[in-house]
């Protein structure tokens, strides 16, 4: 029996996947399932639901198609994204350059953060100094995020800000084409569209080996300590949550798990037990539990359920995940049954020291330039959910709720401390002044 391949995102990638399967692999057959653009998700979803039974795994084109359909639909067997990395960008960039004879430090780009950009123009040996990227955010829990995506890259452009556009989303890259935009999408290489669907395979062969070894992983989100009593903000409390989302579906690939989302703090797993034990090194290093802990206010309880049974599995990991709630979070219990539980299973390296709510570098930021630690948190908060440093006074008042003369004396005071620059100046109208565009450098 031939194997079966779901594959689903834009068309164009859709067909090039198709065309690899046809002339690498054997025996296996592929539904394809279109999701052009985010109106079209319900309509894959409906497609997906229609033929998951028959599937033996799922792959997507990209991340952005799996995030969003992967909180509508349950997963019954192994999926897979294709990701992209910095050597796709740089590939990107230097694509860029021949096409276009652009300056590629003043890129507008979109999908990958600012680090990982960073490491990009360094292999190619650019100073940082002379490099201004314009990052344009992606957030597939916001409604229209493609034409969102497709006005950030043009303004961007068209304000001077950048030369050229780099892309993830193949239809904002023909988008763009269409309107005389210079763009280069940032596309998987074939080789990693071959490597997933090897996983796939490997994972699915193994699940055949092992089919009695379910486990089921119950995870609980939940503030950690006072935080939201003395210092709640709403943007961070978005900012944590979608970070949290992100950082439990990228975990829920490394264990080949169906990941079901109950609601923005519950979350279900699915998966083999073989994969869960090699991943986690036999549960000695759950290491979710320690980034989830480090990089949000927020902690996670999680509960590790086996059984014979699908239905056994999840009984057994949500007792688990309850229990480590009622003692506190950041911990995971094992339960083989209600009467043979392992655990607690505790980050060391996060519950031996005392958190903070505040980094140490923001705090060094705001007695240096005079500010109030809250200001500098607010920024802070700001660049990481928009995705990028650079923004107008008239943004960054908006933004963080301070009238745009309160913003211009924020950004005076870092100015001086050397923790924002003036970058260009923006002209709204005709008549009005020229608006100060900055980078935040912090």
């Amino acid at each position: 029996m031939n194997f079966k391949l779901a594959v689903i995102g834009h068309a164009s990638s859709v067909e090039e996947i198709e065309e690899i399967v046809k002339h690498k692999f054997t025996n296996m057959d592929v539904f394809k399932i279109e999701c052009n653009h985010d109106e079209e998700v319900e309509h894959a979803v409906s497609e997906l639901k229609k033929i998951i039974n028959q599937c033996n795994g799922i792959l997507y084109t990209r991340k952005e198609p799996y995030k969003l359909l992967s909180s509508r639909i349950e997963h019954n067997v192994t999926v897979r994204y294709a990701d992209i990395d910095t050597s796709n960008f740089i590939h990107s960039l230097l694509r860029a350059s021949h096409h276009f004879g652009v300056d590629i430090t003043r890129v507008s780009v979109d999908t990958l953060d600012y680090a990982s950009i960073i490491r990009a123009y360094k292999s190619l040996g650019i100073p940082l100094e002379s490099i201004s990227p314009q990052i344009v955010p992606i957030d597939t829990n916001s409604s229209q995020f493609v034409q969102r995506a497709q006005s950030e890259h043009i303004k961007n452009v068209q304000s001077g800000l950048s030369e050229v556009c780099t892309t993830n989303i193949r239809q904002v890259s023909e988008y763009l084409t269409d309107h005389n935009i210079p763009c280069v999408l940032i596309a998987p290489s074939a080789e990693t569209y071959i490597y997933e669907i090897r996983r796939i395979l490997l994972s699915h062969n193994q699940r055949k080996l092992n089919e009695n070894n379910i486990a089921c992983v119950s995870i609980s989100v939940s503030p950690r300590d006072n935080f939201y009593v003395f210092h709640h903000t709403v943007l961070q409390e978005v900012l944590d949550l979608n970070k949290i989302a992100e950082a439990i579906a990228i975990f829920a690939q490394k264990v080949d798990a169906a990941l079901i989302t109950v609601s923005q703090v519950e979350f279900i797993l699915m998966c083999n037990s073989s994969n869960l034990e090699i991943t986690t090194e036999n549960f000695a290093r759950i290491d979710i539990l320690t980034s989830v802990y480090t990089n949000t206010a927020h902690v996670l309880s999680i509960g590790i359920g086996y059984g014979d049974t699908t239905k056994i599995a999840k009984a057994n990991a949500v007792v688990g995940m309850h229990q480590a709630k009622l003692e506190g979070g950041n911990r995971a219990y094992v339960v083989y049954s209600p009467d043979d539980m392992l655990g607690p299973i505790e980050p060391n390296e996060t519950n031996s020291r005392k958190p903070n709510i505040f980094d140490t570098q923001l705090e060094q930021i705001a007695e240096t330039s005079g500010l109030s630690v809250n200001t500098v948190f607010k920024i802070d908060c700001l660049v990481k959910q928009k995705n990028k440093r650079n923004f107008t006074s008239i943004e960054l008042a908006k933004e963080i709720g301070v009238s745009v003369r309160t913003a211009n004396r924020i950004i005076v005071k870092l100015e001086q401390c050397g923790y924002i620059v003036e970058v260009s100046r923006h002209v709204i109208s005709e008549r009005g002044r020229p608006t100060r565009v900055v980078k935040v450098l912090f």
